[in-house]
């Protein structure tokens, strides 16, 4: 069930619009803007109505607050006013509000305007889920690897603390492919994804597909022998354990390897992310000629 928060300084509006919406909603409250943002940025609801005028925080003020936190900027706002102008409504767009409704409310109207915002809500989130998650591994996208990496990068300059990011590929997987088909490659790019989850730190780690068999393995805060320990690991749970069934009237397994190349660093304002990420690509390419299924780490 959806979460929905209302802040007005009326009890008898959250009395109102509570029984108007608690039958099909979660219905949390606030008399007041302070407690408002408390409870939007810990409760994180689905939709906000909110008064334009309280004692304290206006609405107005509110809702600037909500755009300036990350916890909050993305959840839909509806003003709630008996200011009938123009001017106000106006207002209330430009600051970010997805509706406005004027006091005093017609129930149906009210209770249409939130189903529609509450569905384009869920709606977006979907399409969210779809950017940012894989759908057949359920690992991060490369969009979302993007966004991640730079974000980690900057945090390990500030913290002075190792980034090491390693880069995955499956070894002869277009060969998986032609031979024994798109299905079993996907089944082969799934084991190879959960594989690598398994075998991974349960902090400090993040896995990305950033290609067809291409994927971003992150650590932060560890050091270079235990980075590289572990993704010795990775490589060699990969190569026990995920096979390639050839199928048909065949019983015929063939293991598949992963040849994993990457860098370990305490990055500075003077390194530059492109860099790395090229440097690691390069090491990746060392263990491709070397041989596969092996890592390559500097």
């Amino acid at each position: 069930m959806e979460t929905i928060l209302i802040v007005d300084d009326s009890f008898f509006n959250i009395q109102l619009l509570k029984g108007i919406l608690q039958k099909d909603y979660n219905i949390i409250y606030a008399s007041d803007g302070e407690k408002g943002l408390e409870i939007a940025k810990v409760m994180q609801p689905s939709l906000i109505l909110l008064d334009v005028e309280m004692p304290g925080l206006n609405g107005f003020q509110v809702m600037e607050r909500l755009q300036s936190l990350k916890e909050t900027q993305q959840i839909p706002v509806v003003f709630l006013t008996g200011v009938d102008d123009t001017a106000t409504e106006e207002k209330a767009f430009f600051c970010g509000a997805v509706d406005y409704i004027r006091k005093p409310f017609c129930c149906n109207v009210v209770c249409a305007r939130v189903r529609t915002h509450i569905n384009m809500f869920k709606y977006r989130q979907m399409l969210e889920a779809q950017m940012y998650i894989d759908v057949l591994t359920g690992l991060y996208t490369r969009k979302h690897c993007i966004d991640h990496v730079n974000k980690q990068w900057k945090q390990c300059i500030q913290d002075k603390t190792p980034f090491s990011l390693g880069i995955a590929d499956i070894d002869f997987f277009k060969r998986v492919n032609d031979t024994y088909g798109h299905q079993e490659g996907d089944r082969v790019l799934n084991n190879v994804a959960n594989i690598m989850k398994q075998s991974m730190p349960e902090e400090n780690n993040y896995i990305a597909r950033v290609g067809g068999e291409e994927f971003f393995l992150i650590l932060t805060s560890e050091n270079r022998d235990r980075v590289s320990e572990v993704i010795q690991h990775v490589c060699k749970a990969v190569g026990q354990k995920c096979v390639c069934k050839a199928g048909g009237n065949s019983d015929q397994e063939i293991n598949v390897t992963i040849s994993i190349g990457g860098s370990t660093i305490i990055p500075s304002e003077r390194d530059s992310l492109d860099d790395f990420i090229a440097i690691a690509d390069q090491m990746l390419y060392k263990a491709k000629n070397n041989g596969r299924n092996r890592v390559v780490w500097i």
